[in-house]
């Protein structure tokens, strides 16, 4: 299966401004935005050494496609509207966590860059700890093409 062409007028596209379509992206109740607007195929950047023990001379970082539902799990934020923060998934139903998400201790620090005239990165999290999200102007709305996970 590859990416479904989406007219630039379809009303299924969230939204045109990117925030508001992460947003939508993220939603823990609804994964319909996700399952149309991820790639498929999805490139997904993982360290060389989680892949082959004998990575030494090896690039840095492998890259595999995923297709199918298994694509899906590459997003690991969601949304709460009711906190507008992105936590990472699963979302947790601990009091304690619900507590600092009312407190507005537990966001997962969140940047959006353009990276060119159609695309946006998003990246979660602390250096150390950071999942890289790509998404790039495709039929008309976003699309996610490519997650890294660079963390040891």
């Amino acid at each position: 299966m590859a990416d479904t062409p989406v007219a630039a007028n379809d009303p299924a596209c969230p939204s045109q401004d990117f925030t508001r379509f992460l947003q939508r992206f993220a939603d823990p109740a609804d994964d319909r935005v996700r399952l149309r607007y991820t790639s498929d195929p999805l490139e997904y950047e993982v360290p060389m050494h989680t892949v082959r023990d004998d990575h030494e001379g090896l690039a840095p970082t492998h890259v595999v496609l995923e297709q199918g539902a298994a694509r899906l799990k590459r997003f690991s934020y969601r949304y709460l509207a009711a906190f507008n923060l992105f936590v990472p998934s699963p979302v947790s139903r601990d009091p304690a966590a619900l507590e600092h998400m009312r407190a507005g201790t537990y966001n997962a620090p969140t940047r959006i860059e353009a990276i060119d005239d159609n695309g946006q990165r998003v990246t979660f999290g602390s250096d150390a700890e950071r999942d890289t999200y790509t998404f790039a102007r495709r039929y008309g709305c976003w699309m996610l093409t490519r997650a890294s996970n660079l963390r040891d």
